[in-house]
């Protein structure tokens, strides 16, 4: 049985592990001089190897041909950022960063609890310091869905030449889904720096 002083001693080493385990900063895109809230977070790997890893911690706001405004409002754009078809998402991710794959989603998922537990964790407010928003998303015929309440995001994985990886958060949830849709539909990208 753990003592109190012994638990005592121990608590604000492990408090100062969580703290270094991640690191808040900024990146600003040379194309158009925005700044991005970034966050580099200590990722556990087998046979306990950490890597680093860097992630926009807000959504990509870009303009590139085939990215989107909510609703075409430019107010949208300024609270979420926007939103991109696969192909445009690829394109405004700026040089030295990329639309995330899924086994680096998975990594971050895993890093704060798995794909059933994270939710909370890397949505505006969580542990993480994701930030992830719920700009919801636009279709084709520029229906647009679900703002203030999934955020939807793109991951690099093809199951054919014109679908890609989607990863969802729902507001105040913590389950992650994953599935997989057409390139031509609009999400939300966070980008992750290339190592």
């Amino acid at each position: 049985m753990i003592k109190l002083r012994h638990l005592l001693t121990i608590l604000p080493i492990f408090v100062a592990f969580l703290i270094q385990a991640q690191e808040t900063g900024s990146f600003t895109d040379p194309r158009d001089q925005q700044e991005y809230k970034t966050v580099t977070i200590d990722i556990l790997l087998e046979g306990d190897v950490t890597v680093k890893r860097t992630w926009m911690a807000q959504n990509l706001n870009y303009e590139v041909p085939e990215s989107f405004c909510y609703k075409n409002e430019p107010a949208y754009c300024e609270a979420y950022g926007r939103l991109y078809t696969f192909k445009a998402a690829v394109e405004a991710c700026p040089e030295g960063w990329h639309v995330p794959t899924i086994s680096e989603w998975n990594l971050l998922f895993r890093t704060y609890g798995g794909i059933h537990e994270a939710g909370i964790a890397l949505q505006r407010g969580g542990k993480s310091g994701m930030e992830l928003a719920p700009g919801g998303f636009g279709d084709p015929g520029n229906v647009f869905k679900n703002i203030g309440i999934s955020g939807n995001y793109w991951d690099s994985e093809k199951k054919s030449d014109n679908t890609s990886g989607l990863i969802s958060v729902q507001k105040g949830s913590k389950e992650i889904f994953h599935s997989v849709i057409g390139d031509w539909h609009r999400n939300s990208c966070r980008c992750i720096k290339d190592y």
